[in-house]
């Protein structure tokens, strides 16, 4: 059997050892240690942990306070959550194409798609792919909010420019299957003072103070609610299990990045699969390993593959193909993603993946297309 993740945390063990034999479990100490190591990697004079990558952004467009039918950007091609979290706030989903080649947002799209209700863009960094934000930064008026999504991309250059550097938020995952995880959460990183206070009371059922911070030196420090809010904090036990993760991630990025390389180059010998182009002078990551196969070989490879006990998925469909927003948004006609949504495989990709199982998927594949 080749699984198509497995995580990496036999290393965290004596954090969460640290954790379970302290006086907090919930938010605490842990988060603290967590939020310092990403301000610090990323430069942001703020981070602020949640249970979830959905939670994060929710948190994010609520302390914007977006009104009815505002609208919000997001590519075609990604996560049904960046869609489903707008609709929630009562906002209004656009659509924007995908490049043919990237298979990132189509920036040229994008901007057509620009209009006096428009208050947010959130670029995907599709697979560890990196979008150029820096260019769409360039090219929309100035009190557009630029939401980066990197729960594909915890790292990266684009342009020479650390990721986030020409966003105005950045939301991570800690997903199960993400890169670093902790089974379910995520994080925000800003440099808006304003925002990150309303989002750490939003995330925090609207309270002014979390629980571990209410008693400092032996003093009860008052807490009060300005606003409503949800609850949407992490706990000290995910947090102790991201540490380390944190920590090395550029080991585990370059051992990913190789067996990625070795994965491609003897991939490219089968000449029915093709791979999203890599974004010019971009130094990615490496999370997801998709190729792309002609839709009429596509459910029957997936078949295939899985009768061999290799377990591969479908990631991504248009998402305005998807029933409720094909009906909400009858009109929408994304024809690039459309048309990858019915070609691409995701297939098994972490840093555990043997030379031996990269082969033997290969083999398989090889089989598959004989036939035809």
């Amino acid at each position: 059997m080749i699984p198509f993740y497995q995580h990496s945390l036999k290393k965290n063990k004596n954090y969460l050892k640290k954790t379970i034999n302290s006086f907090y479990l919930t938010s605490g100490p842990q988060c603290e240690i967590v939020e310092n190591l990403l301000k610090k990697k990323f430069k942001k004079k703020y981070a602020l942990l949640t249970n979830s990558w959905t939670n994060g952004l929710i948190s994010i467009l609520l302390s914007l306070k977006l009104k009815e039918n505002d609208e919000v950007i997001i590519p075609a091609c990604t996560f049904v959550a960046c869609a489903n979290v707008v609709e929630m706030i009562n906002a209004k989903v656009v659509f924007a194409d995908i490049d043919p080649d990237t298979k990132l947002m189509d920036i040229n799209d994008c901007i057509k798609k620009i209009n006096k209700k428009t208050k947010v863009i959130m670029p995907v960094h599709l697979y560890g792919n990196l979008f150029n934000t820096y260019e769409l930064k360039k090219k929309i008026r100035k009190n557009i909010i630029i939401i980066e999504d990197r729960a594909h991309a915890f790292c990266g250059k684009s342009q020479g420019h650390q990721l986030g550097k020409f966003s105005d938020f950045a939301v991570f995952s800690f997903y199960a299957t993400k890169s670093i995880t902790c089974g379910e959460g995520g994080a925000i990183i800003t440099n808006h003072k304003n925002h990150a206070e309303k989002i750490r009371s939003i995330s925090n059922n609207g309270m002014t103070k979390p629980a571990f911070k209410r008693f400092v030196n032996n003093k009860y420090i008052p807490w009060d609610v300005y606003s409503y809010g949800f609850k949407a904090n992490l706990s000290d036990i995910n947090a102790s299990i991201l540490i380390d993760q944190i920590k090395n991630y550029s080991k585990t990025a370059k051992i990913k990045k190789k067996i990625f390389m070795k994965f491609k180059k003897k991939l490219k010998k089968i000449d029915k699969v093709f791979f999203p182009k890599e974004n010019f002078n971009n130094d990615r990551d490496y999370y997801l390993f998709p190729i792309g196969v002609n839709k009429k070989y596509r459910n029957k490879l997936i078949e295939f593959l899985l009768k061999k006990k290799i377990f591969v998925t479908v990631n991504f469909k248009s998402i305005n193909e998807l029933n409720y927003y094909k009906r909400k948004y009858k009109k929408t006609n994304c024809p690039v993603s459309q048309k990858w949504g019915s070609e691409q495989i995701s297939l098994p990709f972490h840093s555990k993946l043997t030379t031996k199982e990269i082969d033997k998927i290969i083999k398989e594949i090889e089989s598959f297309f004989r036939k035809f």
